[in-house]
């Protein structure tokens, strides 16, 4: 069932209690993110668009105390607006109207309103649908106008993430798996990837309000497959976000970028196995660790977030390439074609295979003191190269490859990760998956271990 559906059903539901989410997490008098919102709408005449309104709590506020606004609230569940047009009853309002039409396509005139209120609803929405919502909001607006996102924030002090448990467990359960997603990721970062700038962030106790403005046009008329993000190329994730600023890479020259940023990849991110190639980039740099798919989806995900277009090459490998860091049984019951992939990154005109962040340096070292008497060409422990002593492992606008003699298929290019595991992917049975995730990757783990001396 869709997020849209699932939504519609619950509202249904709980429309009669919904507004007890005011009493249990916005009654602190200062920081009630209701009260802050009505102080970041100026008092004068103005249209005001609440946004999946639900019982009204946002909109009704602010016309409460901003008698020459004209407040609007739009949403589908027609029992969250009975509950609404109840209050509007009970306080006299004039100046308040509701509409049940879905916010994805609402049918309304471009350019309508002075603000648009979002609140306490992009977190429960796949990515197709915050898609939908945050352009109709774009087409809504007028262009000197504000849209302001009330949503959870994420919880620090110890009191506050006990007291938010029940709610971030119910969002996590009850509403898609991008729940998570969106709760982690960094919202500058997002909301730009729908053509908006932040313009101003306050912080409540439990949630967030952030102020945004249409970016310029010529920043967002035209999406670039290449640097778009992707459910696996989350680099609006805060974790992700933190570390590009820590190192400084968006003020590099774009060679410097990914110069920089393969380095980290090959070398930061050690080579290892993780749970499946399917893993969001923010996951593979959780692990710290990672191989030819994962880390390369990290790799793009870092480079789409500077501003670098790349994409995917997918191919299979021989399965002898891996002798060494698989053995024994794992080695016999593994499939003899092994999933296998580049990533090729746009530069001053021209596209680069790079395949070497794969295997990092301390990891080849190990390898070098192991085959002291091998001259030439060399296909085990994750390597197959022709030339084992002076492998092509450093970005100087040249390819780099590190397991490029073992590919024995070619899947062709794609322009995320994403779009090619929906075509290829590793053909294993769910006993075999079930088998590598809780036993065969952690014997391949330990024996890279093994073999950097750390066992």
């Amino acid at each position: 069932m869709s997020s849209k559906a699932v939504s519609k059903v619950t509202y249904k539901l709980i429309s009669s209690g919904y507004d007890i989410l005011d009493k249990t997490y916005f009654k602190d008098a200062g920081r009630n993110p209701r009260e802050v919102l009505s102080g970041m709408i100026p008092d004068k005449k103005c249209r005001i668009l609440d946004m999946c309104c639900g019982t009204g709590s946002n909109g009704l506020g602010i016309a409460m105390k901003k008698p020459e606004a004209t407040v609007v609230g739009l949403d589908r569940s027609r029992s969250m607006l009975g509950k609404a047009k109840e209050k509007v009853r009970a306080l006299g309002l004039r100046n308040v109207k509701f509409i049940c039409r879905d916010a994805s396509d609402t049918g309304l005139k471009s350019g309508m309103f002075d603000y648009i209120i979002i609140g306490l609803v992009l977190h429960e929405c796949d990515p197709k649908l915050q898609k939908a919502i945050l352009s109709e909001a774009h087409r809504l607006l007028k262009n000197d106008g504000r849209l302001i996102v009330l949503d959870w924030d994420r919880q620090t002090e110890p009191g506050c993430k006990l007291k938010f448990a029940p709610m971030y467990i119910t969002e996590s359960i009850g509403t898609p798996k991008y729940f998570k997603e969106y709760y982690y990721s960094d919202k500058a970062s997002f909301f730009a990837g729908f053509g908006f700038e932040a313009e101003n962030e306050v912080k409540c106790k439990y949630t967030f309000l952030m102020t945004l403005k249409k970016a310029p046009k010529d920043e967002t008329e035209k999406e670039n497959p290449y640097l778009s993000r992707t459910h696996m190329l989350d680099y609006d994730n805060y974790k992700i976000q933190e570390l590009i600023k820590k190192r400084g890479w968006k003020k590099l020259s774009d060679f410097e970028k990914i110069r920089d940023i393969y380095n980290f990849v090959r070398d930061e991110i050690l080579f290892g196995y993780n749970t499946d190639d399917s893993i969001p980039a923010s996951k593979v740099l959780r692990d710290g660790y990672g191989q030819c798919n994962t880390k390369g989806t990290l790799f793009m995900a870092l480079l789409r977030a500077v501003g670098i277009p790349c994409r995917v090459h997918g191919f299979t490998i021989k399965k002898e390439l891996q002798e060494g860091a698989m053995t024994g049984f794992v080695y016999r019951q593994a499939p003899k074609n092994i999933f296998h992939s580049w990533v090729e990154v746009y530069l001053e005109g021209k596209w680069y295979e790079l395949e070497a962040f794969i295997i990092d340096r301390a990891y080849l070292e190990k390898l070098w003191e192991m085959n002291r008497e091998c001259a030439g060409a060399f296909c085990r422990y994750g390597v197959g190269v022709e030339d084992f002593r002076n492998p092509v492992i450093d970005f100087n606008r040249n390819n780099t490859y590190i397991q490029s003699t073992g590919i024995n298929c070619d899947f062709g290019i794609y322009d995320s990760p994403d779009a090619l595991l929906r075509e290829h992917h590793q053909d294993l049975s769910f006993i075999k998956k079930l088998a590598f995730r809780y036993y065969g990757r952690h014997m391949m783990n330990r024996n890279v271990k093994k073999i950097r001396g750390k066992v």
